[in-house]
């Protein structure tokens, strides 16, 4: 009886053992799995921070792309500005815009003044500053001295009244955009504008009866929806007629390299010198002209693929208004 009694008691604590063993089995996989989903996620940053970060400061809006609509080439950007080299004028600067004086070598530096897109006659000091891929000098204009990015500075030959600058960049600017419906607001209202491929303005028909063509404001407006093929004269060398669109002509015979940065700018002084016989100043003996000037493309030709393109304007009743736009290159 004794024996059976004791049996039974060590198989309730056998039984026992077991049960406590399996609770402490569940318990133990039951909690660590809950307390790791409920972690909190640590502080470091994740990925997205650095684009929410506040930015640092941007150039203003003159730094404006070069123009893509060449024909030619043009070169990789506009020489270097060098003391004692002359005077310099703003190239590439929409109307709407400046260039930005700055009181040190790049934009993190404050605005100390501006100068005008059209802006004229800024010297230069010192060899220059390069920072990152821009080239930085010291420049007065008008009283007002410090640093500008020099992409924005091109040589200038002779000298002009801001009015005069100021309408040959808005023009320079509707052409390097082909706006036609703007360039026809500076057509001289009784003169119209003329159209000379080459440095020899006819305005008169010559041996082979070749003439420029002109036409009058209306008519540049239409120039958009104009398909029609023009007679502009003929090509030097060959001979034949140059029968164009006006999108073909402004391709080969305006716009032909980059003009909105050039390489010079002539204020009333002719650059460019070819073998054609240049008659504007006996033609428009009353106008001043603006010539963007391209030195050249490829050293293999040492300078004999120059480009220019003369803005010819003339006053009437204060206002300033172009009369022609004169093509020149070296012909044969």
């Amino acid at each position: 009886m004794k024996q059976s009694f004791r049996s039974q008691l060590l198989f309730v604590l056998i039984v026992v053992t077991i049960l406590l063993t399996a609770c402490d089995t569940v318990l133990e996989m039951g909690v660590e799995p809950t307390a790791t989903t409920t972690t909190v996620p640590s502080a470091t940053p994740t990925p997205t921070s650095a684009a929410t970060s506040t930015p640092t400061a941007t150039p203003t809006a003159t730094a404006t792309l070069l123009p893509t609509e060449t024909v030619v080439p043009t070169p990789t950007g506009t020489p270097l500005p060098s003391p004692n080299a002359g005077l310099y004028a703003v190239v590439g600067v929409t109307m709407d815009d400046v260039l930005n004086v700055r009181t040190g070598p790049s934009v993190a530096h404050a605005i100390s003044g501006a100068i005008p897109p059209y802006g004229t006659g800024i010297q230069t000091f010192g060899e220059g500053e390069q920072v990152g891929t821009s080239t930085w000098v010291v420049v007065q204009y008008k009283g007002n001295t410090g640093w500008v990015n020099s992409s924005h500075l091109t040589r200038q030959m002779g000298q002009i009244e801001d009015p005069v600058s100021a309408r040959a960049t808005e023009i320079v600017h509707a052409l390097q955009k082909k706006d036609w419906t703007t360039l026809s607001s500076f057509v001289h209202p009784d003169k119209g504008l003329r159209f000379s491929p080459y440095t020899f303005v006819r305005v008169e028909p010559d041996a082979n009866q070749e003439q420029d063509l002109v036409f009058d404001a209306a008519q540049v407006r239409e120039f958009p929806s104009d398909r029609a093929v023009y007679r502009w004269g003929r090509f030097d060398g060959t001979g034949e007629p140059i029968e164009l669109t006006v999108d073909a002509y402004w391709s080969r015979f305006i716009y032909d390299a980059g003009f909105w940065r050039p390489h010079v700018i002539g204020y009333g002084e002719f650059i460019g010198k070819g073998n054609t016989i240049n008659n504007i100043a006996q033609v428009y003996p009353q106008a001043t002209t603006v010539e963007y000037h391209f030195e050249g493309f490829d050293a293999q030709y040492d300078g004999l693929d120059w480009r220019s393109m003369r803005l010819v304007l003339e006053e009437k009743a204060g206002t300033w208004y172009l009369v022609g736009i004169v093509h020149d290159e070296w012909t044969i």
